[in-house]
């Protein structure tokens, strides 16, 4: 494997995570929570943060690049 194969393969989960939370967390919020459609793209926005960076952890572990 390359190196352009490690980098696809560690940036397609954070893509699909940011994706999904983002659309997720700002229909939820949004119709389920009523709030203002700004509010709900802010706090979908802040989801796909977090989300991004629990795939690249996640990714990284899994490669073995954290010492222990």
């Amino acid at each position: 494997m390359t190196d352009s194969d490690a980098t696809t393969d560690s940036i397609a989960p954070t893509l699909v995570a940011v994706v999904v939370a983002f659309t997720l967390v700002t229909l939820v919020s949004g119709y389920l929570l009523e709030a203002n459609w700004t509010q709900a793209v802010l706090v979908g926005g802040f989801a796909s943060v977090v989300a991004a960076t629990s795939a690249w952890l996640t990714a990284r572990r899994e490669a073995g690049g954290e010492d222990d």
